[in-house]
């Protein structure tokens, strides 16, 4: 009996983790005259507007090619939180065909998309702007921190993985910059969103075309 009080504790605990990760983060686009949120539509009939969504969620996505600006926290030894910001911005796609060749230049060994799916290659770029410490690294993967979205809410997160060349997958402190690509399955034909995700602390949608 013990055991089993355990283990329901525990899967209470992972529930709620897991819960703590589907809010989504904080985000500012810089280029606020080129990414205003759409404005909510009046109900001639009920007299009510609309409410919009907060920016970075998956129904207002962070517009393709604009630089959003990340508020984050990184913790020390101690458990001591430490505010953050970096930036993030996706900054070309490649899909289909032209995708697969491009990730076969870059690895031959990467494989065709599995049918009724077709690779997505992103070129993104991420900034560590702003920490309130220049003692802790901050690490984000393409594989780890990256999920593709089909518009009709298909998550790819099965065992195909494109190898690329640089692949997205740094650490680096205050004041860094770098480049590289992330590649994923979405739906043949189907528009396209790009998930960044922590495991603890949110979650935000970048627009892909």
């Amino acid at each position: 009996m013990k055991k089993m009080g355990l283990f329901l504790v525990s899967l209470v605990i992972i529930l709620a983790l897991a819960a703590c990760g589907q809010d989504t983060k904080d985000v500012a686009v810089k280029d606020t005259a080129a990414a205003k949120q759409e404005q909510p539509k009046k109900n001639e009939e009920k007299k009510q507007e609309q409410t919009v969504s907060k920016l970075g969620s998956r129904t207002n996505p962070v517009p393709f090619q604009k630089t959003a600006t990340v508020d984050d926290e990184l913790f020390n030894d101690a458990g001591e939180s430490f505010p953050i910001k970096f930036d993030l911005m996706m900054e070309e796609v490649t899909r289909g065909d032209a995708a697969f060749q491009t990730l076969k230049a870059m690895n031959e060994f990467n494989e065709p998309a599995p049918e009724g799916y077709e690779w997505v290659v992103v070129k993104a770029k991420v900034k560590f702007t702003e920490s309130k410490t220049q003692d802790l690294s901050f690490n984000i993967d393409g594989i780890m921190n990256f999920k593709m979205v089909s518009e009709s809410g298909d998550i790819y997160s099965g065992d195909a993985y494109g190898t690329t060349d640089p692949d997205f997958s740094f650490e680096m402190y205050v004041g860094n910059e770098k480049e590289g690509y992330i590649a994923g399955l979405v739906k043949t034909g189907e528009k396209a969103q790009l998930r960044y995700e922590e495991l603890m602390d949110g979650q935000v949608f970048f627009n892909l075309q």
